[in-house]
């Protein structure tokens, strides 16, 4: 579906993923307006180039501007501005996004048909760039950009980040989503993160600019924002896109206070419901049980590993009891959560992965929360990737960058950990997905005591999260215990106890959602594939 501010002009038409609100486009669209111009979104579905093609040609803009953020996505990108192109598209075609901000000649060079690249922080950037579209002569003055000059590559110098996030109109709103029968919002109260994980391109995206690694919009534009929205469109849900809402940090916990306050004297405490992502350093207790009766009602916790090594590799600086005593936390004052986790990192040893295994079982077997794992990417920028390069384990390509392990066993193993569990990971309609989203929609349901909120139903959905879970941890256990007991060569040979298992894991995904299903037409719920 298009999202269009007016049909009457339109000077630059957007391109990127929209599960969820995309805020880094809706800001630049909103900043746009202020300035005079007009803006569409099209969200980016790839395959369906027709579609974009469609709205380009119906308001002809001067510009079309992807959002690419991470290399991963450039293949699907670049068959997108092809086809365009070969369609006759004349239109200044710019990117922008972590891997285009720091590796500006790579993506010029893998995407021909762009013109320009609007590098980190864009609203003002593209702002300008529009100004002088037509004057290619002082793009060389304009900070922030990358282009071609002839066979040169130009990268003038970094724009300062914006300073005051409040001087920035509020982002741009289509007509809101619903969730179990609610309406929901993405929300941000900051940008940048104080921290510097290895595998995470967030401080470099904005610390290569001028500027403070972590800025925060006021508690007053924030909840003033929600409350607008609570009144004039009926959200009551709030989903915070900040990489680190509630940084321990003296001036975030003070941020935090005057949130909360906000929340009580607008009245919405108690009337709304929020999600927030974190670190599992950053709340304690008391903190904890204040933001729940302020209504929050969900977490996304960045544990990322179950092991000493892995955090360690990861530059996480906590500790394996620090994540189990956060995911406790969380399950005591009876918050939703979801976590980050990765099975495999850099530093991977047979030894690491049953460490990993052994916490999955120890977080998942009660069936709080659905449990997820993948392999750590080594995303453009960031120092894990540096390190990978500088020891020669960086293989791939620049669009598809992977590393491997040492072991041959533990390469095999990886190998079919992906195989077995790529549809129930990663799918939009994998188990996690769903499981996820209906574990949500029952809590989201129950804070505001609507339909489909029933004791019975949540019962039913723990059991079947419980068995999914444990399902998958035996399925990791036996695969690992099979290939050292048996070796590789055994077991690709005679491929019944591959198949065996491997059937196992899926025949019980298919049950669970058989059960799933069932559960949710009984209590009239929905479990989507939509995540907020």
């Amino acid at each position: 579906m298009v999202k269009t501010q007016d049909t009457s002009r339109i000077d630059v038409l957007l391109v990127g993923y929209e599960r969820q609100e995309n805020l880094g486009l809706r800001s630049i669209m909103a900043y746009l307006k202020a300035h005079g111009h007009h803006a569409v979104l099209v969200p980016f579905c790839p395959g369906d180039d027709y579609s974009v093609l469609s709205v380009v040609k119906q308001h002809n803009p001067r510009l079309v501007g992807y959002s690419l953020i991470f290399q991963y996505s450039l293949d699907e990108f670049g068959k997108l501005m092809h086809y365009l192109r070969d369609n006759g598209v004349k239109a200044h075609f710019t990117a922008g996004g972590h891997f285009p901000s720091l590796r500006p000649v790579e993506t010029l060079d893998l995407l021909p048909e762009l013109d320009s690249i609007v590098r980190f922080e864009g609203e003002v950037t593209l702002l300008d760039l529009l100004k002088h579209l037509d004057r290619p002569e002082l793009w060389k003055q304009i900070p922030g950009l990358a282009f071609r000059d002839g066979p040169k590559h130009i990268i003038s110098g970094p724009r300062a980040l914006v300073s005051d996030l409040d001087s920035l109109p509020l982002l741009y709103r289509d007509e809101p989503q619903q969730m179990a029968g609610v309406k929901v919002a993405a929300m941000i109260g900051s940008r940048g993160c104080l921290f510097d994980c290895s595998f995470c391109s967030i401080r470099q995206f904005y610390g290569s600019s001028e500027g403070a690694l972590r800025r925060v919009r006021s508690p007053q534009a924030v909840v003033s924002e929600m409350a607008g929205l609570y009144h004039d469109k009926d959200i009551r849900f709030f989903s915070f896109q900040d990489d680190d809402f509630a940084a321990r940090s003296p001036a975030q916990k003070k941020w935090v206070s005057l949130f909360l306050n906000e929340l009580e004297k607008t009245g919405l405490a108690g009337k709304v419901a929020w999600k927030i992502s974190c670190r599992v350093d950053d709340l304690d207790s008391e903190r904890l049980r204040i933001m729940k009766d302020h209504g929050l009602i969900a977490v996304y916790l960045g544990v990322e590993s179950g092991n000493e090594i892995g955090l360690q590799t990861l530059n996480k600086r906590v500790s394996v009891s620090d994540n189990l005593a956060a995911v406790n936390l969380l399950k005591g004052h009876n918050v939703a959560m979801s976590m980050g986790f990765m099975l495999f990192d850099p530093s991977s040893t047979i030894d690491t992965v049953r460490r990993n295994i052994a916490f999955l079982r120890t977080v998942g077997e009660d069936g709080y929360f659905p449990i997820n794992f993948c392999k750590m990417l080594p995303y453009a920028g960031t120092p894990i990737e540096s390190w990978l390069q500088k020891n020669g384990r960086l293989k791939g390509t620049v669009v598809q960058p992977d590393y491997g392990f040492s072991d041959p066993t533990l390469e095999w193993y990886e190998f079919l950990v992906q195989h077995a569990f790529s549809r129930r990971n990663f799918s939009p309609d994998g188990m996690v997905v769903r499981l996820q989203q209906a574990d949500f929609d029952w809590r989201l349901a129950s804070y505001f005591d609507s339909a489909g909120s029933t004791e019975d139903f949540g019962k039913a959905l723990n059991h079947i999260i419980r068995e999914t879970n444990i399902l998958a941890i035996n399925t990791l256990e036996s695969l690992l215990n099979d290939l050292l007991a048996y070796g590789i060569e055994f077991l690709l040979k005679d491929q019944d106890r591959l198949v065996h298992l491997f059937e196992q894991e899926w025949r019980g995904e298919m049950r669970a959602d058989v059960s799933l299903n069932e559960i949710c037409m009984s209590a009239g719920a929905t479990a989507s594939a939509h995540i907020i």
